[in-house]
């Protein structure tokens, strides 16, 4: 080996040994940040192999497809939210429904913090011509929330606080109905670009409303008891994501 040569092998940077685990992730948050920051159509594989710093052979050992960088940033994203509410969840006082009632909560306001990412999954759903990736991001959200859901019903069955015939059909119809909800807030956010902030404010608290109005029902509790009606914190989720 010549004098270049050694020059350039010991100038090379060391590829950072990892467990396939910590591979994978270190993987998945320089897709993220390209992600949020460029858009999905902008960002190629070989820019994520840039971003990380990894071989195609190091890419291809943990995903097939672009498109599975997708699922595992859902289920992070869906995970991380999860993971704080119920944190909270578990802290709050009282019986079953107050603790929902502060899972709910802080799950609003996870959102509020995160405009940039929820934008890129609005965009994404909601784009003509992207029905495979909503479908994926639907799967891959249904994969980590349903169990979360499910075993809050279950708690408040068995304390009695909620009166539910079919556990698993709630908790699938609570998660379809925020399917359905994101074409409403396709439309908030539109008219909150357009410039009125309030009116956007009052079309996504007016479906959150309904929405807590079906919950009651769901659950077999009386009107208002799920608190989902917060327009303060909708309008700084809407404020977030106009800006982001």
């Amino acid at each position: 080996m010549n004098t270049t040569e050694q020059k350039q092998k010991s100038s090379a940077p060391k590829r950072q040994r990892m467990a396939p685990d910590e591979r994978r992730a270190h993987i998945l948050n320089a897709a993220q940040s390209l992600f949020f920051a460029h858009g999905w159509d902008n960002v190629t594989i070989a820019d994520v192999l840039k971003q990380a710093g990894i071989s195609k052979g190091g890419f291809y050992h943990h995903f097939a497809a672009k498109e599975d960088l997708l699922d595992g940033i859902v289920q992070h994203f869906t995970g991380e939210a999860l993971k704080t509410a119920q944190a909270v969840r578990a802290a709050a006082k009282g019986g079953a429904l107050d603790r929902f009632n502060a899972f709910l909560a802080e799950t609003n306001r996870w959102k509020v913090q995160q405009g940039a990412q929820l934008k890129f999954f609005i965009d994404m759903m909601l784009r003509p011509g992207n029905e495979m990736l909503s479908h994926r991001i639907t799967a891959s959200v249904d994969a980590i929330a349903l169990p979360v859901l499910h075993d809050i019903i279950s708690h408040g069955v068995d304390e009695g606080a909620f009166d539910v015939p079919d556990i698993n059909l709630v908790a699938g119809t609570i998660i379809a109905m925020s399917y359905d909800r994101r074409k409403v807030l396709q439309s908030a956010v539109q008219t909150a670009q357009a410039g009125d902030i309030a009116e956007a404010t009052t079309r996504l608290n007016d479906r959150m409303t309904a929405e807590a109005a079906l919950m009651d029902r769901m659950l077999g509790l009386p009107q208002g008891s799920i608190l989902l009606s917060k327009p303060s914190d909708y309008r700084l989720m809407l404020e977030a994501i106009v800006h982001a």
